[in-house]
């Protein structure tokens, strides 16, 4: 029954500005639900007043008083408490005392539990805005860096999971809590700077034609950032490239990273290719910003052509920081040497930490990356 919600349709209109009207009141903070964990075993729950609830009938399966440890695991259709099965597919977990630990993660707001093979659970953190953007500033970035840059990404941040919760409205949950959207520790990344950010930019959003924008951000741009359309296919107006010299004293802006032919081929057998060997390397297609776009391998079984993101996929992320790169194929072997971490569209984190650090404020910086855009309260 869970798989059935878990895998609704995302309808995602990115092409599409939203007509409604955000404004909320003073106390309306909006939340955003958030996928911390999926296909976990077990999750060990320390917190007070402990109790769990059947979501769909809204009954209560387990209650404890005082501060108390439990282990949840997937049971036949239901869930598993210590020792004892449950009959509920799917649970609410309620505490009191603001915040719970979950496999050693500190929580917020409020959880939901699913079994979804009989033998994994997934967890969901639905959470007011601001709290969780407290449980990204410092996942996101040092919590030592500028206040500035630390409150540039609060906005930021905020503005993202806003876009996706309106682009998410058909699906179980807006976001995931790892790289792919923003890392959310939750409460153990909480700190004063962290909550002065967030509190500072309280209820702030960049907007472009009174929507939130889809504010996009990555590590090192390397030199420049790259337009919407070179790197994920569609053009926003907001999301232009600009020249970055801000962000290279960044560890980490120079890199490079050797793989072979047979590795290369391993790895693309593993993603479902159609391949035994890898003869040759070469890169087709160049965005304005000198970005791979497309590029060839040419194997056994005929060219493999990849876009720059799904070889950076295949690849590692963290082996092929960007798609900002020059190679040179020699002996069975491709060297990469290149600049940049990350997509490259949007904000340059280590360009808003250079920018701070020679007294840019937080508006300056996000009106640097983000064009013809207005920071606005809305709440």
């Amino acid at each position: 029954m869970f798989r059935n919600i878990y895998k609704k349709v995302i309808i995602v209109c990115s092409c599409i500005l939203l007509s409604a009207s955000y404004s909320y009141a003073a106390d309306q903070i909006p939340t955003v639900r958030v996928k911390i964990f999926d296909g976990v075993s077990a999750l060990h729950i320390e917190g007070r007043d402990i109790q769990l609830i059947d979501t769909y009938k809204n009954l209560y399966i387990f209650k404890n008083h005082g501060i108390s440890y439990i282990v949840v695991s997937a049971g036949d259709n239901g869930v598993v408490v210590g020792n004892k099965l449950y009959p509920a597919r799917m649970v609410t977990l309620l505490f009191s005392g603001g915040v719970v630990r979950v496999n050693n993660r500190m929580l917020r707001g409020h959880l939901e539990i699913a079994n979804i093979d009989n033998s994994h659970l997934i967890v969901i953190n639905e959470i007011n805005l601001e709290s969780y953007v407290a449980g990204l500033v410092n996942a996101e970035m040092p919590h030592n860096w500028p206040v500035e840059a630390l409150k540039a990404q609060a906005v930021v941040a905020r503005t993202y999971a806003l876009w996706q919760k309106d682009r998410h409205l058909n699906a179980y949950y807006d976001m995931d809590a790892g790289f792919m959207d923003q890392v959310y520790i939750g409460a153990n990344s909480e700190d004063n700077k962290g909550w002065q950010a967030v509190n500072a930019t309280y209820g702030q959003i960049i907007t472009y034609d009174n929507n939130p924008i889809l504010a996009m951000y990555h590590s090192i741009c390397g030199g420049e950032t790259e337009n919407s359309e070179d790197a994920i296919g569609y053009k926003y107006p907001y999301l232009r490239a600009v020249k970055c010299n801000f962000c290279r004293t960044a560890p980490g802006f120079r890199w490079k990273y050797t793989i072979s032919f047979g590795s290369l081929a391993e790895r693309l057998i593993v993603k479902g290719y159609n391949l035994s060997s890898v003869y040759g390397f070469e890169v087709l297609k160049r965005s304005r910003t000198d970005r791979v776009m497309v590029a060839r391998v040419i194997t056994d079984h005929g060219n493999i052509d990849l876009d720059g993101p799904l070889l950076r996929r295949v690849i590692g992320y963290e082996k092929l920081r960007s798609t900002l790169f020059r190679t040179n194929v020699k002996d069975g072997e491709i060297l990469f040497r290149g600049t940049g971490f990350g997509h490259g569209v949007g904000m340059c984190q280590w360009g808003a930490y250079g920018m701070a650090k020679k007294g840019y404020n937080y508006q300056q910086i996000i009106h640097y990356y983000y064009k013809n855009v207005e920071i606005k309260r809305i709440y």
